[in-house]
């Protein structure tokens, strides 16, 4: 099976919010941020990507924003749509890709994951992120749970 991945864009990004999954939508909002913050995401990140369905939808996007208080490392993010669930051997092969090749910038990447978006632990494990403790975050104190994934040092 080929993998389709390609830089992510804005356009890329304003699809992906007309399509999000809703647990996706649920991760977002319950750190207290909005869904149309994404475009603004994409463009802080340092790395990004948009992950295509074998139809060439989309898929997902993800990237990776410097942590400002931890030199060399990421805070990593990954949104999907609905139509993932259609395909989701690309997407994990894409992001295996992906994680390979920008891993070596990081010393980690990191972030907080919903804890009812199941969708996302299957990924999280399948591409090598553990899991550190569960914290209850946001304006609606929603149980997240802080990933990590720890990359090649840089030199």
């Amino acid at each position: 099976m080929k993998t389709y991945t390609r830089e992510a864009t804005v356009a890329d990004a304003l699809e992906l919010i007309k399509k999000i999954r809703w647990e996706d939508r649920c991760e977002v909002e319950g750190l207290g941020n909005r869904v149309t913050d994404i475009p603004f995401s994409l463009l802080a990140s340092a790395d990004h990507i948009a992950f295509l369905a074998e139809d060439e939808t989309l898929g997902g996007i993800a990237g990776v924003i410097p942590d400002p208080n931890n030199p060399g490392a990421g805070i990593i993010w990954m949104l999907c749509t609905t139509d993932i669930t259609r395909h989701p051997v690309a997407l994990v092969r894409g992001a295996k890709k992906w994680l390979a090749e920008i891993g070596p910038k990081y010393t980690m990447l990191w972030n907080l994951a919903d804890d009812r978006n199941k969708f996302h632990h299957k990924l999280l494990k399948m591409l090598g992120f553990r899991t550190l403790r569960k914290l209850n975050v946001g304006p609606y104190f929603l149980p997240y749970l802080e990933i990590v994934k720890t990359c090649a040092s840089q030199s």
